[in-house]
């Protein structure tokens, strides 16, 4: 695959990568996506009217 090249430390296993974002942005930002999901599965929820309130009273949102 063009646009990728993995870094490898002494031994050549592969430690970092580097990608092209001109050739791949759209690629990194689904996966990026996608580990910020698993990262926040275990977050409490809260509704969205709770949420509105709490917007309105910090002064975020004029409704």
């Amino acid at each position: 695959m063009t646009g990728i090249r993995y870094i490898t430390d002494e031994k050549g296993n592969k430690t970092d990568i580097v990608i092209n974002l001109e050739e791949h942005q759209e690629l990194v930002e689904d996966i990026l996506d996608a580990l910020l999901i698993e990262y926040r599965k275990s977050e409490d929820s809260v509704s969205l009217e709770d949420f509105v309130t709490e917007l309105k009273n910090e002064g975020k949102l004029d409704v």
